[in-house]
């Protein structure tokens, strides 16, 4: 079997780490401008660095790839399009994009800008996949959550498509499916589609339970199971098994890390660069030396991840949270002043090696001073602490390790020297002028060619003239760049005196003629990008598709529900809609087919390839029973339900954010769009000022209910016992109460521990034109359902008095889950908490 190996794609949040993935070896980098990146607290690259930082990697061969990966405002959507035509007129080799909205504009109005798909699109099934393929992205970063068998489906469902996949190899994991993590934004206004995670699931928590109340409330919690760093996973590693992972169609492998060192870049670069060129040879074995300086550079404890088959268990990592580094052994014995340790490996300590000890209630470090004695099979070295027996051992730094790593630093082109390759003729003119062609190749062997001249003439030979052998010695002089010359071909009138710095300018000339010339063939011509620059600003502000037009209709009330009654009890109290979850969904809805037309089906944001082949078996009971409306959260699912049904009608929930009007007008045939739970009132007004008079899907906002934080594949609900009329919780250090359910499969959703709330903005967004209303009544049961519709459905009456509002708002709040907040509502995403 051939096998063709994928890029090594590494992280560089700085250019000292774009310089260490280089010289490691990296067959691309991704980095991130100053703006619109997924990791806005990296050093990052100002828009000059950029420019060096693509000429730089370019003339390596090494491919560059930029994120612009968080949501967009509509303030920002210019900017953001004006940003991208930067990156495509300096020559980037892809863009990587969240935002479906900037992808359809992007793709629209730049149309040779390579786009890759983000993992923050959220793509984990076919029809997301076929979305981004559709809608002009040349690479899908895929969920890290995904099976390698899943992904062999995805890629054969693609096989149509000029699109090919990439997945991360190396580094953290994050504990939530990416770009449907709001927990950070909740809980401390960072928001991660922004950039700004602060990582609340590295925090500690406690597993409670306890009996739910009449509005599906928690009362009387009560701690059960382990309580810890329940969210926290373990850092992915695919080192182990890498020669399985380079069989699946996989086009490039990413290192986590763009807040992460040089060094630590350096480190992990090098170690997959030689497991890689190792499986090509066939002579790939895992090697516990790399594997131990894998886990020094940093761990929480490694994990093959989802991709290679474990399961949830095997991937959370609940004891510690930060860096552990590589595990030598435990300590069987210490006392006058000697620490012993029973190795589980056969790696080697020397002096200059970090170590730490650790246990639930010990922790202490040191350096060796000396080389450790070795004693049947038992480490003896000095220590100025007594661990007792049994607490671990690890190793957090090698000497050995930060030499080697020096030395790529310090000398980061010695894997590239030479490797750029010039054959070139010089012709002598009577005149004393040197004529000149030639022709470099660079590292993958692209031939460019190009014409110099001498910068100085040369002079009529006095006594000794140039020889040929002279003039080539001396121009092949190239160490320390990137060049060599293969062949000089000399010509022309003979009999020239030249000193040694004029040859030595000629080959200057030479050499940046050619550098130059393989840069410029990464560079879009000046009048495409000149053309560009003329059409965006004139026609984004002019796109408007809206379908928002302020007056006196009625607003259009929806109730999400998970049960029969719950659905009975918002229909009694005036939903106009009302979606059940399709896995709710059951046959005693044949008493409600009078009602069918106001009735809908959600289908989650999450839904793999083994769950969408049973939701697609439902698709024509559903039909059957009169059902048409669906709502759905993620990419690709709505297009894959109207390729199934054209008759059908799908609107999106805010799973699938939509932030500015490019996310509306990319879903032209929904009927209409719940904006992102995260913008601001005045993010919403900028969108509703832009977005009339149209016929777009209408905007909708989610007014009342629990927003969800996060959706994980990670069996929570394993801690409960599972009886009825009781509710999950996770506590955090703050004593605030997350509330959790689970799928029939074991993946968990965590909500928000405070409800969400915009009755008291409703006559606001009203005023902005807005009509529709969604409460989110999941998990809430009957009552909480009938009630909430009711009171939402009596506020919307234009002429109560303000005591009758201040009631509604009262009870409604006596009903809420923990308080309420307005979550993005006063802060927006633009806002940035210091």
């Amino acid at each position: 079997m051939t096998i063709h190996l994928p890029l090594l794609l590494a992280p560089a949040g700085s250019p000292k780490a774009l310089i260490a993935a280089c010289a490691a070896g990296a067959d691309a980098v991704y980095l991130g401008g100053r703006e619109f990146g997924a990791r806005k607290f990296a050093s990052n690259f100002s828009d000059d660095e950029l420019r060096d930082a693509v000429r730089y990697a370019h003339l390596r061969g090494i491919e560059v790839y930029v994120t612009v990966n968080t949501l967009i405002t509509e303030q920002e959507m210019e900017r953001a399009l004006s940003y991208l035509l930067f990156l495509f007129s300096i020559g980037v080799d892809a863009v990587l994009i969240q935002d479906i909205g900037l992808l359809s504009y992007a793709r629209r109005y730049i149309p040779d800008l390579i786009l890759h798909a983000s993992t923050q699109m959220g793509v984990h099934n076919i029809p997301g996949a076929r979305y981004a393929a559709k809608n002009g992205c040349k690479r899908i970063v895929l969920a890290r959550e995904l099976t390698g068998e899943e992904i062999e489906e995805i890629s054969e469902a693609l096989s149509g498509y000029s699109v090919d996949l990439e997945v991360f190899a190396h580094g953290a994991l994050c504990y939530a499916y990416s770009g449907r993590c709001l927990l950070s934004s909740l809980v401390g206004g960072r928001s991660g589609n922004r950039g700004m995670c602060a990582q609340p699931c590295r925090k500690q928590y406690r597993m409670m339970e306890g009996p739910l109340d009449r509005y599906g409330r928690v009362n009387a919690a009560r701690e059960i199971g382990k309580s810890g760093y329940l969210l926290s996973t373990k850092d992915l590693s695919l080192y182990p098994v890498l020669d399985k992972i380079v069989k699946l169609p996989i086009a490039a492998l990413k290192i986590e890390g763009r807040m992460r060192s040089p060094s630590y870049v350096a480190v992990v670069t090098s170690i997959y660069r030689k497991a890689l060129d190792a499986i090509i040879n066939g002579s790939f074995h895992p090697d516990p030396e790399d594997i131990a300086d894998l886990s020094i550079s940093f761990t929480r404890g490694f994990t093959s991840g989802y991709i290679s088959g474990s399961d949830y268990s095997q991937v959370m990592g609940r004891d510690y949270p930060g860096n552990q580094g590589y595990y030598l052994g435990s300590v069987i014995s210490s006392d006058n002043g000697k620490i012993r340790v029973k190795p589980a490996s056969d790696i080697t300590l020397r002096q200059g090696d970090g170590l730490v000890f650790r246990s639930e209630e010990f922790m202490e470090g040191l350096v060796l001073r000396d080389d450790p004695v070795i004693r049947d099979g038992v480490i003896e070295f000095k220590a100025p602490f007594v661990p007792k027996a049994g607490v671990c051992c690890y190793i957090t730094g090698r000497r050995e390790l930060e030499r080697k790593i020096s030395a790529l630093l310090a000398h980061p082109d010695e894997r590239y020297a030479g490797s750029l390759t010039i054959s070139c003729s010089l012709l002598f003119s009577p005149e004393g002028i040197i004529f000149g062609k030639g022709v470099v190749y660079d590292r993958r062997k692209h031939a460019y060619q190009f014409d110099f001249i001498g910068p100085e003439i040369v002079e009529p030979a006095k006594t000794r003239s140039l020889t040929p052998d002279h003039i080539r010695e001396q121009l092949m002089k190239t160490g320390g760049t990137l060049f060599t010359f293969t062949d000089i071909e000399i010509s022309g009138e003979q009999g020239w005196f030249a000193p040694v710095r004029v040859l030595n300018g000629l080959r200057r000339e030479i050499l940046e003629v050619a550098e130059d010339i393989i840069i410029q063939s990464h560079l879009p011509k000046p009048e495409i990008v000149y053309n560009i620059r003329n059409v965006i600003g004139d026609s984004v502000s002019s796109d408007n598709p809206g379908n928002l037009e302020p007056g006196t209709e009625r607003s259009n009330l929806i109730v999400l529900v998970s049960s029969i009654p719950d659905l009975h009890a918002a229909l009694n109290h005036g939903a106009d809609r009302v979606y059940l979850d399709w896995q709710d969904f059951s046959d005693e809805m044949c008493g409600l087919s009078d009602h069918a037309h106001r009735i809908g089906i959600v289908v989650p944001g999450v839904i793999r390839q083994n769950d969408l082949a049973l939701f697609s078996t439902h698709l024509k009971k559903f039909d059957s029973f009169g059902i048409h409306h669906f709502l759905v959260d993620s990419v690709g699912i709505g297009e894959y339900i109207q390729e199934c049904n054209p008759d059908c009608s799908v609107s999106s929930f805010y799973g699938l954010p939509v932030t500015n009007t490019a996310s509306l007008k990319a879903c032209d045939r929904y009927e209409f769009c719940t904006l992102s739970p995260e913008l601001s009132e005045q993010e919403i007004s900028d969108i509703c000022q832009v977005y009339r008079n149209g016929t777009g899907p209408f905007i909708a906002l989610c007014c009342q209910g629990l927003i969800e934080a996060a959706v994980t594949e990670d069996h929570v609900c394993a801690y409960a016992h599972n009886q009825k009329g009781t509710g999950l919780v996770l506590q955090d250090e703050k004593k605030y109460l997350f509330p959790v359910w689970c799928e029939q499969s074991g993946r968990s959703h965590i909500m928000n521990s405070s409800e969400h709330s915009l009755i008291g903005e409703y006559p606001v967004l009203y005023q902005m034109g807005i009509r529709w209303f969604i409460i989110d009544a999941r998990g809430r049961g009957a009552t909480y359902s009938g009630e909430m519709t009711r009171l939402w459905r009596r506020r919307m009456i234009a002429d109560l008095t303000e005591e009758e509002v201040q009631q509604i708002r009262d009870t409604i709040i006596s009903m809420s889950w923990g308080g309420v907040t307005r979550s993005g509502f006063r802060r927006g995403l633009s806002g940035v908490k210091p």
